[in-house]
């Protein structure tokens, strides 16, 4: 067991991709409602391509790691990265433009109020904070340039580093060797005029104007960055931002505080956004498969497993009707030796499935039984060394099933990849693994203390409850809500379309998670689900793991697992009060 983080390592730097052979991947086409002919898939860098048939049909082959690109006339076009398990791509391309009785709708400039500027700056990347309020990007005169954490490299040194690197058009000293604060300045090209004669770009961080370039910020401490080279800087600048303007908003200044109180802005506190009984249908209204529905019938155990050995041999070979069976013998008749001989099928029958053992350990997660979730997140781990959710998952397992070291000591590996350059930028994955991290020892600091190696990457002072998210199939589209106590709700989508940066890091960087975190949780809360498929006709398997009292002595957690089929239908998943949590299925 000593050598297995080594062994990982190995396989990490030799296994980034398999590219020995080439993957066949099929699929259908369609607006949503009918199938679309003639729509080009080509292997993004290459020659490779393909055309749908009248029906839709195409088929393509690629390796893994490689990207497919769709594209249609009138059609937004979709890229989808090729994984270890793709298969089968079903595909629904949405329209360019919208035209309704011939006449096209354009998006109409909306003129937001400050306090709806600061309820969206977390969410719109288009923000950035000035001395004089929030400023909208989109509504200036000339075109901006923004920047954000995942446009800095980790290994940038300088702000001047950053600029040369992502700012076209800019002249910056390349040598500041014997030069004051006062000599060192950038400019924007602009003709043939001397640099003798040009106006230096103004700065302004975290509200405050320089006429020098910001040497002494720490880049990695960069929330947020625009650039602006127009005549747009002028407004409320004067002549000072001749030269240019550059706003950067740091991530010290920018926990974005609700005005009078210590914690972020509710997003479920928007405009008009109630939520009413019967907005979301229970479990008991969902479809249940049919050899489900024959084991629920039977009265006795003998007869639940006359009745699963006749329902295999019609169904054994798809593995969510083992999976399914597990659950059913797990929790309706707790027989540990039927539950075993299941779960050694699907271990046996999808070894090299990480996308079917992942939802199999999401299970054993939701038993309580961590040992034998840790020998599964092991096996995704060695089929998957390259993605950062095998990180994840094994150091959670660790620490849940009581081996607190070896969960530090993978997070501590993670960590020194990123530090390395072996990872690239993900900020949205660093942040939920570090604060796994920095939970882990404040929980354990006495376990901890004996190596004296261990120490927290960021101060994280949250307190309240904390959803964790998890998804076995990274294809998987969905939109989740939740409902405070007020009956206001946030809907966070994880859709190609409605937020495509999100789904690119996802995919890019290996990792298919989401947290949402609840500062003050008054009354009751309801989280819901709208699933809108994963490409294929197999289900998705949801995780979500509620903390309650984080941060604190007394934090405890449960986790739950949600089979996700029916689409298109805003599904409640389970409830959340301040004594306990309420699961609905």
């Amino acid at each position: 067991m000593k050598h297995f983080f080594p062994a990982l390592l190995f396989l990490l730097f030799s296994q980034v991709y398999s590219q020995e052979t080439l993957k066949t991947i099929s699929g259908v086409v369609s607006d949503g409602q009918t199938p679309l002919e003639n729509v080009n898939i080509v292997v993004k860098n290459t020659d490779r391509l393909a055309r749908t048939d009248a029906s839709g049909k195409y088929e393509i082959s690629a390796h893994e790691g490689e990207t497919l690109v769709y594209s249609y006339v009138g059609k937004k076009t979709l890229e989808i990265l090729v994984e270890d398990v793709t298969t089968f791509l079903n595909i629904t391309l949405r329209d360019e433009v919208q035209e309704l009785d011939e006449v096209v709708v354009t998006k109409k400039k909306y003129h937001r109020t400050q306090k709806e500027l600061r309820q969206d700056y977390d969410t719109d990347k288009n923000l950035i904070k000035t001395f004089s309020g929030i400023l909208d990007t989109k509504l200036m005169p000339s075109r901006v340039q923004m920047l954000g954490v995942n446009d800095i490299n980790p290994s940038t040194v300088d702000i001047l580093t950053l600029l040369r690197a992502q700012v076209p058009n800019i002249l910056t000293p390349t040598n500041t060797v014997g030069l004051n604060l006062n000599q060192i300045q950038v400019f924007f090209r602009r003709g043939i005029t001397s640099i003798n004669t040009r106006t230096p770009v103004l700065f302004e961080v975290d509200g405050v104007l320089l006429q020098q370039v910001p040497t002494f910020l720490d880049v990695q401490n960069i929330e947020r960055m625009a650039v602006i080279q127009g005549i747009g800087a002028l407004n409320k600048y004067g002549s000072q931002a001749a030269g240019g303007l550059i706003i950067i908003n740091t991530k010290t200044a920018n926990f974005n505080r609700e005005p009078g109180k210590k914690t972020p802005y509710d997003q479920a506190k928007l405009r008009d956004n109630f939520f009413e009984e019967g907005d979301a249908i229970g479990g008991t209204q969902l479809a249940v498969p049919e050899y489900l529905q024959i084991l629920r019938s039977t009265t006795s155990l003998k007869e639940a497993k006359e009745s699963y050995v006749q329902l295999e041999g019609v169904n054994g070979r798809s593995p969510y009707f083992h999976l399914d069976a597990r659950s059913y013998f797990q929790k309706e008749h707790k027989d540990k030796a039927m539950v075993e001989t299941i779960t050694n099928t699907i271990e046996t029958q999808y070894s090299d499935n990480p996308v079917i053992l992942k939802a199999l350990a999401y299970q054993m997660d939701q038993e309580g039984d961590y040992g034998a979730s840790v020998e599964l997140y092991k096996k995704v781990f060695v089929l998957r060394p390259h993605y950062r959710q095998s990180y994840h998952d094994l150091a959670n397992a660790y620490r849940n099933s009581g081996k607190i070291e070896r969960a530090a000591l993978l997070y501590a590996r993670y960590q020194f990849l990123m530090r390395e350059g072996f990872f690239s930028k993900s900020d949205t994955f660093s942040n939920i693994l570090n604060r796994d991290f920095n939970n882990l020892i404040t929980q354990e600091g006495e376990v901890l203390s004996q190596e004296k190696v261990f120490y927290a990457s960021d101060e994280d002072d949250f307190n309240g409850t904390r959803l964790v998210f998890e998804w076995n199939d990274s294809e998987a589209e969905f939109e989740l809500q939740f409902v405070d106590g007020q009956k206001q709700y946030f809907t966070f989508k994880h859709t190609a379309f409605d937020n495509e940066a999100l789904i690119r890091d996802e995919k890019q960087n290996g990792f298919s998670c989401q947290e949402h975190l609840i500062y003050d949780p008054k009354g009751t809360w309801q989280v819901n689900v709208n699933y809108l498929g994963n490409k294929s006709l197999a289900p998705t398997y949801l995780k979500a793991t509620v903390y309650q009292d984080y941060g604190k002595p007394s934090q405890r957690q449960e986790s739950m697992v949600f089979k996700l089929m029916v689409k298109n239908r805003n599904q409640e998943l389970f409830k959340i009060e301040a004594d306990g949590i309420l699961s609905i299925r």
